[in-house]
């Protein structure tokens, strides 16, 4: 069960960190005093694909919890 819970967090956590840059990117995005836009951008979609990898991974840690909910019970 130890396993699970650490991928629950670090998947919650990995969440969290993309979700927080991607309010900096567009920061820097929109901002008029940053002249190269090219890396905040790049960012941002990382930014966006780590959220995304990181719900899937929280999605398969919940479904293997109750996987082994469903054999123990």
């Amino acid at each position: 069960m130890n396993i699970t819970h650490a991928a629950s967090h670090l998947a919650y956590q990995g969440i969290q960190t993309g979700f927080k840059n991607l309010e900096l990117n567009s920061q820097k995005i929109a901002s008029p005093n940053v002249v190269d836009k090219a890396e905040p951008l790049v960012m941002h979609k990382m930014d966006a694909n780590l959220v995304q990898v990181s719900a899937k991974a929280l999605k398969t840690s919940n479904e293997m919890l109750g996987t082994i909910i469903d054999i123990m019970a």
